[in-house]
């Protein structure tokens, strides 16, 4: 198992009660993990994933997640 930090953006955060902005979500995962593991482990569609980076860097969804990762999650933008 891996331990990663997620921090989450748009209204994403509204989903996990008590989500803290500043501390963001601590998530454990199974080695190997990808990105796409990590957004359906938190229930996050890929129709709501409009960027993801690790550790600063933009990240594809088959990309893998090393253990201690910064993951930042950005909604896709809705509205007119």
């Amino acid at each position: 198992m891996i331990s990663v930090n997620v921090k989450l953006y748009g209204t994403l955060p509204w989903r996990f009660q008590g989500y803290d902005p500043e501390k963001g979500l601590t998530v454990q995962l199974g080695q190997g993990a990808r990105v796409l593991d990590l957004t359906e482990k938190l229930n996050i569609a890929p129709a709501d994933t409009g960027v993801v980076a690790i550790d600063g860097r933009v990240a594809k969804p088959e990309e893998r997640i090393r253990a201690g990762a910064t993951i930042r999650i950005f909604q896709v933008a809705h509205g007119g």
